[in-house]
């Protein structure tokens, strides 16, 4: 299955719900996505991986992009939802979970962010 993207923004948050294969082009329009809000003054930023089936090398690679915008920034916050285990070892072997917020579900994540 192809990936794809949806995202969704509210004032200071940006949430991205990724579906399918997770590759290089696909992230890299997120990386765009994430830089212009980050850019517009977004603070708060949601990645739903719920649906998403696989995420190759190069993917993973823009992932760390986005990370490492964040690193040191106290007024940034990077959430990450259902990462699945097949997924969890790039990530982890990057040490993204290092950098980020982990929840179960998207529902858990927004939940945090309204008593936060």
């Amino acid at each position: 299955m192809a990936g794809n993207i949806s995202y969704r923004f509210d004032n200071r948050l940006f949430i991205a719900e990724i579906t399918g294969y997770a590759e290089l082009s696909l992230m890299s329009g997120l990386v765009g996505a994430f830089r212009e809000k980050l850019d517009e003054g977004v603070g708060e930023f949601v990645f739903d991986f719920a649906k998403m089936t696989q995420i190759n090398s190069s993917a993973l690679g823009e992932l760390l992009e986005i990370v490492s915008q964040v690193m040191g920034c106290e007024n940034l916050r990077i959430l990450f939802c259902a990462v699945s285990p097949s997924c969890r070892l790039g990530m982890e072997s990057l040490g993204i979970f290092n950098y980020v917020e982990e929840f179960s579900d998207l529902s858990e994540a927004l939940q945090h962010l309204k008593v936060a």
